[in-house]
């Protein structure tokens, strides 16, 4: 009984290394992808595209502008008028006159950290522990397609992530806020620069297609004014 129980305590600790180094090198395939080596030198990041919005039946014209360190502006027309979101790396603001908020006004705890993860130039997964992050391997998806990777923020926040064997490039991200899932599907990579670019996002909320995003253009290290970021100038 002795022996079985070394053996089975030896086999537990091979599988933990063998798991281990396999997520090691999805991880660095990942990075390797991404072109993280040329991201991390990005300063800024400018895109244009058209947002549907599910709910209105609407699509809008959407430009959105990242800045380091976690800066974040995003502007979407929406029947003449223009709604804007923005974030300084500490305080997130919202102006949406079609929604009732006629001045800029702060956004509460549960939608500053949706604008936080936002404003990360980088992948999620990039230099996550220093970031006091966890990362373990769930396995693969049922097709077999994709690798599946579970972050777990130092916040205690999960994010499952997708990522295409064939691509090594993040497919899909699930994740819960306020108690809803949400899960972003992510397509049509297009090479900017050396670094590939999802053209097309869908997100879903329980289940339901919300908003889908189609980028038209991608433009890196533009000149950005930090006032862009802090809180929206009604002319």
């Amino acid at each position: 009984m002795r022996r079985l129980s070394i053996s089975i305590v030896l086999a537990v600790f091979a599988i933990s290394i063998l798991n281990a180094q396999d997520l090691d090198k999805i991880l660095n395939d990942h990075y390797k992808a991404t072109g993280q080596e040329k991201l991390s030198n990005i300063t800024s990041i400018a895109i244009k595209g058209k947002i549907n919005i599910a709910a209105m039946g609407m699509e809008s014209a959407i430009n959105l502008y990242q800045a380091r360190p976690n800066k974040l502006r995003i502007e979407v027309l929406l029947a003449g008028s223009k709604m804007i979101q923005t974030y300084n790396g500490t305080t997130g603001w919202m102006y949406a006159p079609l929604f009732g908020i006629a001045q800029p006004q702060e956004v509460g705890a549960e939608e500053l950290k949706g604008l936080t993860n936002q404003a990360q130039m980088d992948s999620p997964l990039w230099n996550y522990k220093a970031k006091g992050s966890t990362v373990e391997l769930l396995g693969t998806s049922g097709d077999g397609l994709n690798n599946m990777v579970k972050l777990t923020t130092a916040e205690g926040d999960a994010l499952t992530f997708s990522i295409s064997k064939e691509t090594s490039l993040i497919s899909n991200i699930k994740t819960f806020q306020g108690g809803t899932e949400i899960e972003t599907d992510m397509k049509q990579y297009k090479t900017v620069k050396g670094i590939p670019t999802a053209h097309y996002i869908a997100t879903k909320m329980s289940g339901v297609t919300a908003t889908t995003i189609t980028i038209e253009s991608v433009e890196y290290d533009t000149k950005m004014e930090p006032a862009l970021f802090e809180k929206p100038v009604i002319e």
